[in-house]
């Protein structure tokens, strides 16, 4: 049986993760495996730090086990285990290198600054396996989902990532059955715009029709109404969220190349500016 990867979340009284993964598994008929971290600097304590650090670790494991037996439903398999750990996402992508989770389920947290990296971050920079970014503060509960593609790539590997994205989106829909819609956004530059050069609904209908058999394909492949395609021109961090909102999705589904190192922290990816102004679960896909 092929198996979920848990992030267990911190706050004790609210394991949105945890709950959320639950509902993931029944759909998919995946087990669970669940990971509580934690880790105290004991390099001041004058005691013996290893028994120190197993004695956090039982404690610990004491309150998942009782916790888990209230939040995890009958029918749901699961496993749990605790790790002393900084680092968590050196953890969960070594985790993801080795046993190949179908996904990473973890609850958002969104917060970066130039010199701080948070772990979702790295997650979607680096970890092997899909990440499912669970929303602790929704905007309303629906299920409905957005796939967001790039129409007009010439790489062969984001071709195959845009099919990787509608077949992913299309099992949720299903699943959930669920409404599905699909956004493309047109590469906008204001400084051509200031030029008089570029218009926002100029480049939308020249997009559209030249699109338009391309999408027509698509919708039959995956019997998507054309009708739910939506070619928008803008910044995809601020298209995206925009349609997400208008649709209702509870879910959306993006593809992420990760950049590394310097680089990806002064220019970062779409998909971390993505992540940071919606407020839907997002599901995000690296090239197979």
């Amino acid at each position: 049986m092929n198996s979920i990867l848990v992030i267990a979340d911190l706050s004790e009284s609210k394991q949105v993760a945890i709950q959320r993964a639950c509902e993931l598994a029944k759909s998919s008929h995946n087990s669970l495996h669940i990971v509580y971290f934690c880790y105290q600097s004991l390099r001041l304590i004058d005691d013996d730090p290893q028994k120190i650090q197993q004695t956090i670790i039982d404690a610990v494991k004491q309150d998942a086990k009782k916790s888990l037996k209230t939040i995890v439903p009958e029918g749901v398999n699961y496993s749990f285990d605790v790790v002393w750990e900084k680092r968590i996402y050196n953890w969960i992508n070594n985790y993801a290198e080795e046993h190949s989770p179908t996904m990473v389920v973890k609850t958002a947290h969104r917060s970066e600054t130039f010199l701080y990296t948070s772990t979702d971050w790295q997650l979607l920079r680096e970890c092997p396996a899909p990440v499912f970014i669970v929303s602790d503060n929704k905007w309303r509960k629906s299920p409905n989902v957005l796939a967001a593609i790039d129409l007009e790539t010439k790489r062969k590997s984001k071709q195959a990532l845009n099919h990787q994205i509608l077949k992913a989106a299309k099992v949720f829909s299903q699943t959930n059955e669920a409404e599905l819609f699909v956004c493309y956004t047109v590469v906008f530059s204001k400084v051509l715009r200031d030029l008089g050069i570029h218009f926002k609904d100029e480049l939308e209908l020249k997009a559209a029709k030249t699109l338009k058999t391309q999408i027509e394909t698509l919708a039959v492949e995956y019997d998507i109404p054309v009708a739910n395609f939506h070619v928008k021109a803008g910044e995809p961090e601020k298209v995206i969220p925009s349609i997400a909102a208008q649709q209702k999705a509870g879910l959306v589904v993006i593809g992420t190349v990760g950049r590394k190192g310097l680089q990806a922290k002064v220019l970062g990816n779409t998909a971390e500016k993505i992540l940071s102004l919606l407020k839907s679960d997002v599901l995000a896909l690296k090239p197979e």
